[in-house]
C-alpha cells in the first residue's frame, strides 16, 4: 500500500509539473520561410526571447527552466532565421524583415498582442528595432550586455565586420545565419543607432563584468551601456561582477529574478506566480 500511494503522489506530482510546463516545438511560416518555435505554455503576457550574434534559442534554456518553476506564464524562444531550427530568405534577409517575421510568427501563434522582451549582445539590436515599430505592445524588457548606441559607432560597426570578411566563405559553408549576420552588421547596427532614442518602454539592462571586449574597448562598452541605462528614468542598471558576456549562464537566478521583478512591475499591478 505504501508503495502504491508514493506512485500515486508521483503521478500527481508530475501532472501538476506538467501543467506548467508543457513545451511545444514548432515551425511557423512567416511568407518565405519557416522560423522554429519553442513555447512553454502559461497565461498571460508572453515572453519572447531574443539572442545574440551567432546563437539560437537553446541558449536561453537554462533560464527558461527556472523561470516555469516560479511563474506561470508563455515563455518563447526562437531560432532567428539561419540558426537553429529556422530557414533563411537570402534574398530579403537583414534586420527589420527579421523582425517583421518575429512579429508574423508571433501573431500565427496567438498569444496576445502584448510582450516582454529578454535580448542579449546583439539581440538588444532586434528588441530595439521590434519595440520601435510596436511601442505599445511591448511592457517591457530586460537588456543582458546588450550592443548600445554609445558604443556601437559607425566605425566600430564598420571595422567589426572587416573582422570577419577574410573568412566570409569559410563562415557561409558553416551558418548561412552567421554569414549573412556579417555582410548586414553596419545596417543592423545602423537600425539600433536611429531607433535607440525612440524606445520609452521601461527597461532592465543588466551589463556582466567580462564584457565580449578587452581592454578599453571593454571601458567604452561599458560605459556606453550605462549611458543608454540613465537616458530615461524608467531603466534600472545593473552591474554584475564576475560574470562573463554571458551572465545568464554566470548568474541565472539573478538574471531571472530582474526578469520577475520588471514582468509584475509593467504587467499592470498582476503579479504571476505558481500556486
Amino acid at each position: 500500500m505504501r508503495i502504491f500511494n508514493i506512485f500515486l503522489t508521483a503521478i500527481v506530482i508530475s501532472l501538476q509539473t506538467n501543467a506548467f510546463s508543457q513545451t511545444t516545438d514548432t515551425l511557423i511560416n512567416v511568407g518565405t520561410h519557416n522560423l522554429h518555435f519553442r513555447i512553454t505554455t502559461g497565461k498571460g503576457m508572453p515572453i519572447v526571447f531574443e539572442s545574440g550574434a551567432g546563437n539560437d534559442g537553446s541558449v536561453w534554456d537554462e533560464v527558461i527552466a527556472l523561470l516555469r518553476e516560479q511563474i506561470d506564464v508563455p515563455l518563447i524562444a526562437y531560432d532567428r532565421a539561419g540558426f537553429g531550427k529556422s530557414e533563411i530568405d537570402t534574398i530579403q534577409v537583414n534586420i527589420s524583415n527579421e523582425v517583421k517575421d518575429l512579429q508574423t510568427g508571433l501573431r500565427k501563434l496567438d498569444m496576445g498582442s502584448e510582450y516582454f522582451l529578454v535580448a542579449h549582445s546583439l539581440g538588444g539590436n532586434y528588441a530595439m528595432k521590434f519595440i520601435s515599430v510596436a511601442p505599445s505592445h511591448v511592457k517591457g524588457a530586460v537588456f543582458i550586455d546588450v550592443v548600445s548606441p554609445y558604443f556601437m559607432t559607425e566605425e566600430r560597426a564598420t571595422y567589426t565586420r572587416n573582422l570577419f570578411i577574410s573568412n566570409l566563405e569559410e563562415i557561409k559553408n558553416e551558418s548561412l545565419g552567421f554569414y549573412y549576420l556579417v555582410l548586414n552588421y553596419e545596417n543592423t547596427s545602423q537600425v539600433m543607432r536611429d531607433v535607440s532614442s525612440t524606445i520609452k518602454t521601461p527597461l532592465t539592462v543588466i551589463a556582466s563584468d567580462k564584457t565580449p571586449f578587452e581592454g578599453h574597448e571593454r571601458k567604452l562598452f561599458l560605459d556606453g551601456l550605462k549611458q543608454f541605462s540613465m537616458d530615461r528614468k524608467n531603466r534600472k542598471y545593473i552591474h554584475v561582477e564576475n560574470a562573463d558576456h554571458y551572465v545568464f549562464y554566470d548568474h541565472p537566478e539573478l538574471v531571472v529574478r530582474e526578469i520577475i521583478n520588471l514582468y509584475n512591475k509593467v504587467n499592470k499591478g498582476k503579479i504571476v506566480d505558481k500556486l
